[in-house]
């Protein structure tokens, strides 16, 4: 007889790797074969979308799915990971700022973007993470790669924090994008909170809370289980007018 299989829907809390979140559902459910389309950095929170049993063959597939974060960038810092869980490196003043000039810039990044990933990324080189390289202080190339962000708008500006609604392709580093606009704006940058709200056309409003899962029984958590779906999972035509 085969065991759980299917979608589940997480909201991942800050302070926790993606991989702890699959420990806690493997041991819940006695299933060794999770995956999950796209991980979270430690301090981001939100919708991780984990593939049970016999669904992780399409894990491939599923990864390719676009994007919606809604992200917190405070200006003047940087840090040495770009978000707050690193050290600081350099800090520049922050020039006074008008909202329009801030959504000006903003539609400079939509569309396609040559991208560099961050020196602490999930990114193998020689056969090791990058983050693994970075931390010995040992300087490696990453090769850029061609993104795509669909939306990028302005949702509060509170200087010198501004909080901005990314929609974009799968393999967009938004915490390259944050330092990038900072220093378009001429300063630096790092992100302070990074929520992922939507993958494909899964939503976080989906997701069951990680306590929840912790709580549950095994039948409960497996009665959560979605199918895969049969087509690839995509936003509706509506979702950059009504972001989550």
């Amino acid at each position: 007889m085969s065991g759980p299989e299917g979608v589940l829907l997480v909201h991942k809390p800050a302070g926790m790797t993606s991989h702890d979140v699959v420990a806690i559902v493997r041991r819940k459910l006695g299933v060794q074969r999770i995956g999950h389309t796209g991980t979270l950095d430690p301090m981001a929170e939100g919708l991780l979308v984990l593939l049970v049993g016999a669904a992780t063959k399409h894990q491939h597939a599923l990864q390719t799915h676009d994007k919606t974060y809604e992200a917190m960038v405070r200006l003047g810092t940087q840090t040495e990971t770009g978000d707050a869980e690193g050290a600081p490196v350099r800090s520049v003043p922050v020039p006074p700022l008008e909202r329009g000039r801030l959504e000006d810039v903003l539609r400079e990044f939509t569309g396609s973007l040559s991208q560099t990933p961050p020196a602490y990324s999930a990114v193998k080189v020689a056969g090791r993470p990058a983050y693994w390289w970075a931390r010995r202080q040992q300087p490696v190339t990453l090769e850029p790669r061609t993104v795509h962000v669909f939306q990028l708008a302005l949702l509060d500006w509170t200087p010198p924090t501004l909080t901005v609604l990314v929609e974009c392709s799968s393999g967009t580093y938004v915490r390259s994008l944050g330092e990038a606009i900072a220093e378009r704006l001429g300063t630096v940058g790092h992100l302070t909170r990074l929520v992922r709200t939507r993958v494909g056309s899964w939503r976080a409003q989906e997701a069951k809370p990680l306590a929840w899962i912790a709580d549950a029984s095994p039948e409960a958590l497996a009665r959560e289980l979605r199918p895969v779906p049969l087509a690839p999972a995509t936003a509706p035509d509506n979702s950059c007018q009504h972001p989550i």
